[in-house]
């Protein structure tokens, strides 16, 4: 429903005054600060301006009700949000130009044209010789696994490539479709960027409960999923520890972990080989899953970033694909993923060692934590800010970590057993706005 613009005079005269002699309304107007219901109310009741744009309406269209003082003050409330807009299209813009979010992706073949990234061509070899559930471990760091335990210490020998920390290289078969793409540094120009998502990786890491409890250090999954194995259904995550939390404030830890998926999704796209970018793209739109969304949010598209120097609203950015991860430490032995689209995505955003003493490297050795793809015989040592592609239907994992090394990132995935799910619950609501709508509705 449209405000309403035209109120008895008297009253509204009343309210003019009641806020030009409010000290606390006419210094928040000065400051350019948010208006909120309580500063804009009238005494104990509701403001008959709803916002900041309709009290200056009210303004405009009733000059001569309103007080000089409160018409300063709304003059220069005006400025200020004027210089707030513009200072945060800018830092838009900034951000977008510095991850190459407006650029059309490059191809495997035009990126190395740019002599920044290296095409290898290498076919996967059979790797039924190395079984599923297999520690992985960097040679010369065997001391990390427990004796009695089966583990394959990498490289296993010289046929098997390993990327360097400051190596950019693209992987295609013989066929020339990609197979692995590793990228270096394509946030270097923004590390505070870097530093907000790992702040918000680190919240919820101590907020949230992760999955995978067998592997090693927390993985945390949001957006949709498919609820316990014992009990599939449909839904959103919903894995805060702290069921206790007043919904305002549930609703911002979730609305800072959508930010740095969407963000992390929007980056991977644009730096990712385009093979990769648009294969997924294609899978999610036959898919047909709703875009990754929390509790009490109805938009499909849009995110903030509540950074150290104000919130940046992306409203009409798209949102990440239905199904996200954040980690920390996260150590998987040998296994394979079923994913609806040809590839997975990460962004390694952290890695660091904190503690050297007890991280005790001997020479050359890892400090671990690698990517590991088995059957293309290829060890992907760890570094911040490194975006990936990769093939998970084909056996990989991560190798031990030394103690004293943090490591922290973001993953798109796509995995069937959600596909299913969701296929599931369409088929029996046959309406997928009206189930998504249903799901996100926030319970009163």
């Amino acid at each position: 429903m449209a405000p309403k613009l035209f109120m008895d005079h008297n009253l509204l005269r009343q309210y003019f005054e009641h806020l030009a002699g409010s000290p606390c309304f006419i210094h928040a107007l000065k400051k350019g600060d948010d208006l909120d219901k309580n500063l804009l109310a009238f005494g104990g009741d509701p403001g008959l301006a709803r916002s900041a744009c309709h009290l200056k309406v009210l303004a405009i269209r009733n000059p001569k009700l309103v007080p000089e003082s409160l018409r300063k003050a709304l003059s220069g409330y005006s400025l200020q949000s004027h210089k707030k807009q513009n200072a945060a299209r800018s830092q838009k813009w900034s951000i977008a130009k510095a991850l190459g979010l407006h650029a059309t992706p490059l191809t495997a073949q035009s990126l190395a044209d740019t002599e920044t990234v290296k095409v290898v061509t290498r076919d996967r070899s059979d790797a039924t010789a190395f079984k599923k559930g297999t520690l992985l471990v960097d040679r010369g760091n065997e001391d990390l696994v427990d004796s009695g335990v089966t583990s394959l210490s990498v490289p296993v020998d010289d046929s098997w490539y390993v990327i360097e920390p400051d190596e950019s290289i693209i992987f295609v078969d013989s066929e020339g479709l990609v197979s692995l793409a590793v990228l270096r540094g394509r946030c270097s120009q923004r590390p505070d960027l870097l530093a907000y998502v790992n702040r918000i990786i680190n919240e919820a890491v101590n907020d949230r409960k992760g999955v995978r409890p067998n592997h090693g250090g927390e993985l945390i999954q949001f957006g949709w999923n498919a609820g316990p194995c014992h009990a599939r259904v449909f839904g959103l995550v919903n894995n805060l520890t702290s069921k206790k939390l007043p919904m305002t404030a549930r609703q911002e830890k979730d609305s800072r972990a959508l930010g740095i998926l969407a963000l992390s999704w929007n980056f991977l796209v644009a730096s990712l080989p385009a093979e990769v970018s648009t294969s997924c793209i294609e899978a999610i739109d036959g898919a047909g899953l709703p875009s990754m969304t929390i509790k009490g949010d109805k938009s499909d598209s849009g995110y903030t970033l509540d950074l150290p120097n104000g919130p940046l609203c992306f409203s009409t950015a798209k949102r990440a694909p239905s199904e996200g991860y954040m980690s920390q430490n996260y150590e998987a032995p040998i296994h394979t993923d079923q994913l609806y689209a040809p590839y997975a995505m990460n962004w390694v955003t952290l890695h660091r060692i904190e503690d050297p003493d007890l991280c005790q490297l001997q020479g050359d050795c890892s400090s671990g934590g690698n990517y590991v793809d088995v059957s293309l015989r290829v060890v992907v040592k760890c570094a911040t800010d490194t975006v990936m592609s990769m093939q998970p239907k084909f056996k990989h994992g991560t190798t031990l970590a030394r103690e004293g090394v943090h490591r922290q990132g973001t993953a798109i995935n796509f995995s069937t057993h959600i596909k299913k799910a969701f296929d599931e619950a369409n088929a029996i609501e046959g309406d997928v706005k009206a189930m998504v709508t249903q799901l996100v509705e926030e319970k009163k």
